[in-house]
């Protein structure tokens, strides 16, 4: 989640009048104490604001917008930062939602036939038809993952648009081995506008895509069969408490997982991954609205060491985790109101989200 600010003509440095119009709007905020020209078109006020932040930000918001600047709020030890910058909130973005259903379509191709065949052999070593794999294995496996990586993208678009941020629809990303996907992702092509807009973001794709992945768990659950080896020692706590009360005979043995239950033990890891309290990934964006940017920052550095630490001991899928979160980017985006906090109500969805995660995580996934 970036900011996005559309850049327009005009140089402040070089226009008294325009300081002096921002002074103003600022003024009915802000005492302030100090003006510096930062860039050619940005200018920061520093002092003491005299109203909430939130509604500091809504009032400055609609008074910038007249002479075409868009307000950031900062703070630093007890003083409050508003920053103008030159431009426009959101840039106009044309939808190519053919693009959507095109890699929807590629992809239920490919986790259908690939994620179908990953299937087969987990249950047996018999050589199996193409149309075998795809109508006993492929098909269920292929609609039970999409169905979990839709509605968590869904999540977030749903709550992207409650806040009338421009988004995209979720891209689906095909993948020619494997389980036939990489996942799925959405696009925002605007600044988000404080940390409660930057959480219930956040918040919105775990929590919708836990929610579809649970009831496909117990479902596959129920139909799987329990075989004589002993129970594997990488169950999360949650994937133990949903055995010990729908299949208790399976607490101490394995299970042979069917197309619906591995597809969906593949969304409750997608979403223990996603929760991941670092950089780009959803749960950087529920720390950081939660937990600021100096405490997201050093747990985020924490979380880098603790999955080289796994990749090295437990699983070198790992790895490939630890790649994706570096190359997304381990650094936080502020919305345009970095001051206003979360409320209790987010608050309180914090904890029972990180409670979620510890209940999903385990060292060895696969």
């Amino acid at each position: 989640m970036n900011e996005h600010i559309e850049e327009s003509d005009g140089e402040t440095q070089q226009n008294p009048a325009a300081l002096e119009q921002l002074r103003a709007r600022i003024s009915e905020v802000m005492t302030i104490e100090n003006a510096q020209v930062e860039v050619d078109r940005a200018v920061a006020f520093s002092g003491r604001l005299r109203v909430e932040a939130e509604v500091a930000f809504d009032k400055l918001k609609t008074l910038f917008e007249e002479v075409g600047y868009v307000p950031l709020l900062r703070e630093t030890g007890e003083k409050q930062i508003i920053v103008a910058i030159k431009g426009t909130l959101q840039a106009a973005f044309a939808e190519r939602r053919w693009l959507n259903g095109l890699l929807l379509l590629a992809t239920i191709v490919t986790t259908t036939f690939f994620g179908g065949l990953y299937a087969s052999r987990i249950q047996t070593a018999a050589a199996l038809s193409g149309l075998q794999v795809i109508l006993q294995y492929g098909l269920p496996f292929s609609l039970t993952l999409l169905t979990i990586l839709g509605v968590h993208e869904l999540g977030h678009y749903v709550q992207a648009r409650r806040h009338s941020l421009p988004v995209t629809l979720p891209y689906f990303i095909p993948a020619p081995f494997g389980v036939g996907t990489f996942g799925a992702f959405i696009q925002m092509r605007g600044a988000v506008e404080n940390k409660r807009a930057l959480f219930d973001v956040g918040v919105g794709g775990p929590i919708a895509g836990f929610l579809v992945a649970l009831p496909l768990f117990v479902i596959g659950l129920l139909m799987s069969t329990v075989t004589n080896t002993p129970a594997p020692l990488n169950r999360s706590l949650l994937v133990e408490g949903i055995i010990a009360l729908f299949r208790p005979e399976a607490m101490t043995n394995g299970l042979l997982l069917n197309p619906v239950l591995l597809a969906a033990r593949f969304g409750l890891i997608i979403t223990a991954v996603n929760l991941l309290p670092v950089g780009q990934l959803d749960g950087g964006h529920i720390a950081y609205a939660a937990l600021g940017r100096r405490w997201t920052s050093w747990i985020g550095y924490a979380t880098i060491a603790i999955m080289a630490i796994l990749g090295v001991t437990s699983s070198p899928t790992w790895f490939i985790w630890l790649a994706f979160a570096l190359l997304s980017g381990i650094q936080h985006a502020a919305p345009l109101n970095d001051i206003t906090p979360l409320d209790t109500r987010r608050n309180v969805a914090f904890l029972a989200t990180a409670m979620l995660f510890l209940s999903l995580f385990t060292a060895q996934p696969f």
